[in-house]
């Protein structure tokens, strides 16, 4: 039973994990989205009106607004916060699942091999391990 117990709240703790990791990139991803068309927005309509703020003409302001996007744009490609939110949401679910099942065979008292368990837990791990560093090297 402290087998069972200990199974359960490591794969809990996993999950927990992995939500909180998709949550930074979800946060990341539409941060960087808001930032870029703020970017595009603000350089349309420096070019398209003459002005003059603090000093700095509406062109010189869109020459630094068209230097901050590509360096925003290769930030995200980057990070690549998107996948790996995506890739987080889906190990947690995995990880979720694998909880259910082993929770649900406790309480119904069912015999089941918590090795079988342990295994699969492992495999969700290192597949998730192995699919972030594919998304960081790609």
């Amino acid at each position: 039973m402290a087998t069972d117990s200990l199974l359960l709240s490591t794969i809990k703790a996993a999950a927990n994990s992995h939500s909180k990791q998709a949550a930074s990139h979800k946060f990341l991803h539409r941060s960087l989205w808001a930032a870029s068309s703020f970017i595009s927005v603000l350089i349309a309509i420096a070019t398209t009106f003459d002005f003059t703020l603090l000093g700095f003409t509406s062109k010189n302001i869109a020459t630094l607004f068209a230097i901050l996007l590509p360096m925003v744009t290769s930030y995200m490609i980057l990070r690549s916060p998107e996948k790996l939110w995506i890739h987080e949401i889906n190990t947690r679910n995995q990880l979720l699942d694998l909880h259910t099942e082993l929770e649900l065979k406790i309480k119904r008292n069912a015999s089941f091999d918590p090795e079988d368990f342990e295994q699969r837990y492992l495999v969700i791990m290192a597949t998730a391990n192995q699919k972030w560093v594919g998304i960081k090297e790609g």
